[in-house]
């Protein structure tokens, strides 16, 4: 079968969601070739790639100077980011459509990430293994951690509940009322530090805010599917993006004030399908796919709206994020 730029999404998202709902192994023979590219935030140069990464799926930053990347092989690949080389490697799991997704750091010295078959897994950075396995919802999809505490929380596509989990002992503390819509990210807000929000791909574009002290749910709609939401640092703006995949372009939407939000909505070339906020700038760097094997980085000031900087890449978008405390961004990206 040949894949145009609209199937591929398609396809990747019926085989997450199906892999994922059957709870079991499956059997993975689709691996492609995927590359970390290293961009300095002053300039929106590219300062090093690595192309030898077998399915990645997420990055996670661990501090300045190196970085995780997880793949659907069941492998994590650990890096030395000054040198762009491959530190080490190691198996966390088995092949999976459907794991290993988002990857957190809500303690130090252990990495959660969305495993195979509705399991979080907890990673040790000490030894370089697995040292827990664990359930927080039937089909767990996305993660964040809180920027005040340890704790961390859990959003689920199957019933659609956030999950807040005690690191200490990998337990469920609290648990919400279901959602509207089925979340694909979620993001905790350093501001005030009283809301998780939880973005959706439904068709209205519903953003669940979440009030973290009662775990209250009210829905904010943006009007168009999401696939990343994120939040500024210590400012009340938080940004979700819209891949649009039946239009020839999409749109990020900023959003001003957390209680009673202005939106105003940014048009991206391509189909932005991950965002990430840069500590200590008032940028957003968006990953959007253009077609035809090609990705597009395109920095957002979020006070003006302009944007500032656009970089093509090779490759199909997975996931982007800033790195070395904002000074670079990481971008990951697939050959299939």
């Amino acid at each position: 079968m040949k894949h145009t730029k609209f199937m591929i999404p398609i396809l990747f998202s019926a085989l997450i969601l199906f892999s994922a709902a059957c709870y079991s192994p499956v059997e993975y023979d689709i691996v492609d070739q995927s590359r970390v590219i290293k961009l300095r935030v002053s300039d929106n140069t590219i300062v090093g790639t690595f192309s030898d990464v077998t399915d990645g799926r997420s990055l996670c930053s661990t501090g300045n100077n190196e970085f995780l990347v997880a793949s659907g092989t069941g492998t994590l690949y650990r890096f030395d980011s000054q040198a762009m080389e491959l530190d080490t490697s190691f198996v966390i799991g088995f092949g999976s459509g459907s794991g290993y997704g988002n990857m957190i750091t809500p303690k130090p010295g252990s990495i959660y990430i969305v495993g195979a078959a509705g399991k979080i897994i907890e990673v040790s950075l000490q030894t370089n293994s697995v040292i827990d396995e664990f359930e927080a919802g039937p089909m767990p999809n996305a993660l964040c951690a809180s920027p005040t505490s340890q704790k961390f929380y859990v959003s689920d596509g199957s019933d659609r509940q956030i999950r807040e989990i005690d690191p200490v002992n990998n337990t469920v503390l609290r648990t919400s009322s279901p959602l509207n819509s089925v979340p694909v990210s979620i993001t905790i807000e350093s501001f005030l530090n009283d809301y998780l929000l939880a973005a959706s791909s439904s068709e209205e574009g519903s953003v669940e805010r979440v009030t973290l002290s009662t775990f209250y749910v009210n829905p904010i709609s943006l009007g168009s599917s999401s696939s990343d939401i994120t939040a500024a640092p210590a400012e009340s703006i938080w940004a979700v993006v819209h891949p649009e995949w039946f239009a020839e372009n999409g749109s990020v939407s900023i959003c001003s004030n957390y209680s009673a939000p202005e939106i105003f909505s940014v048009p991206v070339a391509g189909h932005p399908t991950n965002i990430c906020s840069i500590p200590g700038s008032t940028l957003f760097y968006v990953l959007s796919y253009l077609g035809d094997g090609t990705s597009r980085i395109t920095a957002i000031n979020y006070f003006t709206k302009e944007i500032i900087a656009e970089i093509d890449i090779p490759g199909f978008p997975w996931d982007i994020t800033s790195h070395a405390n904002g000074e670079y961004i990481l971008t990951l990206t697939s050959d299939i």
